[in-house]
């Protein structure tokens, strides 16, 4: 399957009129802070809250399909890693200065040395791997101390048979399994709550503590945060 190629025709919502004027407003925010589009605001996002001050930083997207999540370029991320079992965007983003790495998750191993980066994001991936908890040894394995994994999944108790619409899912979560499965990885929770992308952007345009709300506002998906232990 031409997972990477398809995703968007296939799987992605179309933007109402609504979603463009937002976007078009989020793009706008984000030039004024010398950013490209509306999708440099999740990265940002998890630096601001989660590595803030850090310089020097290495981000790894994993499943990282046409590298939107890495979109936020500022001189404190030192490298910006793309990881997909699909290369049909690598020659996009190594345009941009991405690095992309091509793997395949499903065997449980990522090409990269221990300890490699300080952020591994996975934005609704993980859902898509039989062999979760080897996923999260090695996300653990290329964390540096005091790293960070920013992960997003559906939410089974809200999907629901839903879930099964994408043929491609494997591991349904709910809360207390994605806690459980990090946290007996060794990691450390700072965060995991109810989470709506589309908000979580949105979100953006407003005040931090009416950011934090709308992102759980019709929160179907998961939204988990954790860092590898220091010592």
């Amino acid at each position: 399957m031409q997972y990477a190629e398809n995703y968007e025709r296939c799987c992605l919502e179309h933007p109402n009129a609504v979603h463009r004027w937002f976007m078009g407003l989020l793009t706008r925010k984000a030039q004024s802070i010398g950013q490209e589009s509306h999708r440099a605001w999740s990265l940002k996002f998890a630096i601001d809250h989660y590595l803030a001050g850090r310089t020097g930083l290495r981000v790894l997207d994993c499943g990282a399909w046409n590298g939107w999540f890495l979109s936020y370029n500022v001189p404190a991320i030192a490298q910006r890693i793309a990881l997909d079992f699909d290369a049909h965007f690598a020659a996009e983003m190594r345009a941009k200065g991405i690095d992309f790495v091509l793997a395949d998750m499903e065997k449980g191993y990522f090409p990269l040395a221990d300890g490699a980066v300080d952020l591994l994001a996975m934005t609704s991936t993980l859902e898509h791997l039989g062999n979760s908890q080897q996923i999260a040894a090695e996300i653990r394995r290329v964390l540096s101390p005091g790293g960070i994994v920013f992960v997003t999944v559906p939410d089974i108790l809200k999907y629901r048979f839903h879930f099964w619409d994408d043929v491609t899912h494997k591991r349904p979560f709910n809360a207390v399994s994605l806690r459980f499965l990090f946290e007996t990885q060794g990691f450390e929770t700072v965060e995991l709550c109810r989470y709506n992308h589309n908000l979580f952007i949105a979100g953006n345009l407003f005040p931090a503590w009416i950011h934090r709300r709308l992102m759980r506002l019709r929160g179907r998906a998961l939204l988990y945060v954790g860092r590898r232990p220091a010592g």
